[in-house]
């Protein structure tokens, strides 16, 4: 069956060992920026990728200044606009996309009293869309009622000491619009394990200078990034192990399909606190005129590389390229690919719409941003 993509989608193939994912995600920072001044980089970048545009804009910004040598370290205002457009995707992601994803978008009743309580969540009020900070106060009151239904220090006291029974009694106890749907899919997340190395380049300038030189060397790269051949997955959830390690060394090195929407969860949580350093944000100079620079958005790790003429604030940009959450986690050969090839095996007793339930919720785990389709040759 031929199935026509739509640009920048995804296509699930179920149960095929080959090609369990293809894509049709093309490179457009290059062609776009060729030829352009360093400083077109930050004004196009957050309108040619509208979903996390503001870490676009901080990452690309970084980049250019690093190859410019004008600095490579970041502001405490850069953290905190990072930190707020993250967790505003958290809630997007979780009020707009899971009821679809999860098959509960025809239930009006509970979407509804959803949508009341989104509308009322500081992140998306008028000001902060226009760029006015939000009172982390009145975002924490907001989670405490709308999120978590007890206060933000005793539910992260509780997933910092046991993840799991955390999840377990949350959702019991909890009647807001997350938990409730937690609720519904705990026995089929339960059902899906996918695990792969965290993708940490990042947490040292050797790693970061090997990636890069893999992003000049390789055209591909950009499309199906691996790190010394292995390939890695990005997220909430490896950050979420980092931090766990960091005060646990009985820390689990993999996480659960259902852990990681807990992971969603604490990472809010810990975003409506006064610390914002759990979000990597930084840059180095490679070479004049050259630079790498990284940001942890609400999907991943994001990765822009850039090369001008010179380095000049003002010469031009000879090459631009940017490596994406979604190319780690849905490498053809990632992830999610193998869960989704070995889906057949795990799901042979269930119907198609419980197939197609268990594609939502691994999506809805990793990026529920992406579009995708399905295409079943197994019947």
């Amino acid at each position: 069956m031929t199935i026509q993509l739509q640009p920048g989608q995804l296509v699930f193939r179920p149960g095929q060992k080959i090609s369990a994912i293809s894509s049709n995600r093309i490179a457009l920072a290059g062609a776009l920026l060729r030829g352009k001044p360093a400083q077109a980089a930050p004004l196009y970048l957050p309108r040619l990728y509208a979903l996390c545009g503001q870490a676009h804009h901080l990452t690309s910004r970084l980049a250019i200044d690093a190859a410019c040598g004008i600095r490579c370290d970041t502001t405490m205002q850069e953290q905190a606009s990072l930190a707020e457009e993250t967790a505003r995707e958290h809630v997007r992601r979780i009020w707009l996309d899971w009821p679809r994803l999860f098959g509960r978008s025809d239930d009006n009743k509970a979407v509804l009293a959803g949508l009341e309580s989104l509308r009322a969540c500081p992140l998306l009020q008028g000001g902060a869309l226009a760029g006015v900070p939000v009172s982390l106060q009145a975002f924490c009151s907001w989670l405490e009622l709308a999120v978590l239904g007890q206060p933000v220090t005793e539910w992260l006291g509780h997933w910092q000491l046991n993840p799991v029974a955390c999840m377990q009694d949350w959702v019991a106890r909890a009647d807001t619009f997350p938990a409730q749907l937690l609720r519904d899919i705990k026995d089929d997340a339960l059902q899906l394990q996918p695990c792969a190395m965290p993708l940490l380049p990042h947490a040292d300038e050797v790693g970061l200078r090997a990636l890069a030189r893999s992003i000049i060397s390789d055209e591909n790269f950009c499309r199906a990034p691996t790190i010394g051949g292995e390939i890695r997955e990005t997220g909430i959830g490896s950050r979420i192990i980092c931090l766990g390690k960091a005060g646990n060394m009985d820390a689990p090195s993999v996480i659960s399909t259902w852990q990681r929407f807990g992971a969603r969860i604490a990472e809010l949580a810990l975003l409506s606190g006064a610390t914002l350093d759990n979000l990597a944000l930084g840059s180095i100079m490679l070479a004049p005129g050259e630079a790498l620079a990284w940001s942890e958005m609400a999907r991943g790790l994001l990765l822009h590389w850039v090369r001008l003429e010179s380095a000049d604030p003002q010469a031009a940009i000879v090459d631009y390229r940017i490596v994406a959450p979604t190319e780690w986690n849905f490498h053809p050969s990632g992830v999610v690919a193998k869960a989704l090839a070995a889906m057949p095996l795990a799901t042979c007793a269930l119907s198609r719409e419980q197939e197609i339930r268990h594609i939502g919720i691994l999506t809805a785990a990793f990026d529920p941003c992406i579009t995708y389709k399905i295409e079943f040759d197994h019947a």
